[in-house]
This record gives structure tokens, sequence and C-alpha cells, in this order.
């Protein structure tokens, strides 16, 4: 066999390399470019649910439940309208919603009742109902649907020593006018069965953190990164906030109720 010594392949690689080089500046266009795919942006999550912490009745210290309204104009909620900074191809809560009811997402909505206050997921739409329903939104500007409402149990939970909050319903609210256009409120569409909505919303990015990490929409109730204001407590108030009072003074109300939150759970912890 035929062995080259070393000069000869120094010499060999100086020829060559003018002609590698070209070769090398010729063919490097033809080569695709990582990073540079001119596609939507995947807006998916990763989908992973973390299950509640098991809770014994027997364990159950102390317990309210609180409704409070979330409005999505607010900065700090506004994944709920922007998903991602506006990237196309990403759908806000509503859409991420109608896409679990429209298309077999295993959503089931309730119908709130005629005053719009049943909240006990009583009676679920039926299907014709609900798609006229949602037929009849395509028409309504993205704002009409705002404001979400959440219903939650505060629960101290003395076997860990500790209050645990569980998101058990979600409503998003519509804009009611009257005769002359004028906003007069707004009124809950229907509503969810939250744990039913946990794993579809596990699959759909809110926000995308510095880092790059995506937090899916679970992630942003289950982190308790929203901002609402409190309009009823059971146990402290029977009536909704809204019904004696509006504007600051309905704001300040539920700011109290949820010092008294927080308090409690430091007092029962300490007890």
């Amino acid at each position: 066999m035929y062995v080259m010594d070393m000069p000869c392949v120094v010499r060999w690689v100086m020829r060559n390399v003018t002609a590698l080089s070209c070769a090398v500046l010729f063919i490097t266009p033809l080569l695709p470019v990582r990073g540079q795919v001119l596609e939507a942006p995947d807006c998916r999550a990763s989908g992973s649910v973390v299950p509640y912490t098991p809770l014994r009745e027997a364990d159950v210290m102390w317990e309210r439940r609180v409704w409070r309204v979330l409005d999505a104009t607010d900065a700090r909620n506004r994944p709920l309208f922007t998903p991602l900074g506006e990237l196309p191809g990403c759908l806000d809560l509503f859409e991420v919603i109608r896409h679990g009811l429209r298309d077999e997402g295993g959503l089931l909505a309730y119908d709130p009742g005629p005053l719009a206050e049943d909240d006990a997921f009583h009676r679920p739409f039926d299907k014709s109902s609900l798609l006229t329903m949602l037929s009849g939104l395509d028409s309504l500007p993205l704002a009409a649907v705002s404001r979400y409402m959440i219903k939650e149990d505060w629960i101290f939970d003395r076997a860990r020593s500790m209050m645990d909050v569980r998101i058990i319903g979600i409503a998003p609210m519509i804009e009611v006018r009257g005769a002359d256009g004028e906003l007069r409120g707004h009124r809950p569409l229907f509503w969810l069965y939250y744990p039913e909505c946990r794993h579809l919303f596990a699959w759909w990015t809110a926000i995308t953190l510095a880092d790059g990490e995506r937090v899916s929409y679970e992630q942003f109730f289950g982190q308790r990164r929203f901002h609402g204001s409190i309009v009823k407590v059971s146990g402290m108030q029977g009536q909704a906030i809204t019904r004696s009072a509006t504007g600051s003074d309905a704001f300040l109300r539920g700011a109290a109720l949820e010092d008294q939150l927080l308090r409690m759970g430091f007092d029962l912890w300490n007890y």
C-alpha cells in the first residue's frame, strides 16, 4: 500500500486550498440556514398539568368561596388578550375556549340562567344553542368579551398548615349596552368547570418569559399571575359588592376582603 509522506501531504493541501475554498463558497448558499424558516410561530405549550395535592375533608380547617372579576384590558392580564405579544397563529383565552367548545375539545358550557347568576353548573347548554350563541359573537369586536369571572375556593389545610386556593369555575363576560350604546356592565356568557379546562389550557401559551420559557394558560391561572377584583365572598357578605357599591368604592371593598383572606391564612397558620 502506498503511503504519502508528510511533506507531500502539506504540498497537496496548499495546492488545493484555493479550489476547496471556492467550492465551499459556492455550496454554502445552497445549504439550509437554521433559524430562518418563515413559518407561523408554534404557540403550543408543554401540555403538562400538575395534579392537585390530595385534600381530606377532615383536614379542612377553614374555607371560603370567592368570586372575582379579571379585566383583560388591565396590563397585568394582557396575556388574556394578546398571548406571546400578538404573534400570528396564537389564540387569546376566549379563542382557546371557543376552540374547546366547537372542535370537540372536551369543554362543556353551563347556562348562567336568565339573571346570569347561576354558577352551580346545573344546566349544560345543548350543542345547537351553544353553537348559535358562539356564531352570534363572530360579528362583535374582540373587546366585547373583555372580562372573566372566576370562582375559587380558599381552603386552609391543617395537614400542611397552608392556605390552598383552587379555581372552581371560569366565565367569559360580555358587555351589556343600553339602547343608546352606553355601557351598563358585563354579564357571564356561560360557566365552565375549571378542572375540565386544565388540560386544554395547558396546551396553549399565554406568556413567553425572558429566558424563552413558555407559560401556558393553565400555569397562568395556577401560578396566579393574574390580577382580579373580588366581588363576593361567601360567609363574609351575603350579596355581591356590586349590589351596594360601584367604582372605587367597590374596588376598596374588594381589596379589604382580599386583605381579610390573607390575614386569615396567617392567623390560622400561627394557630
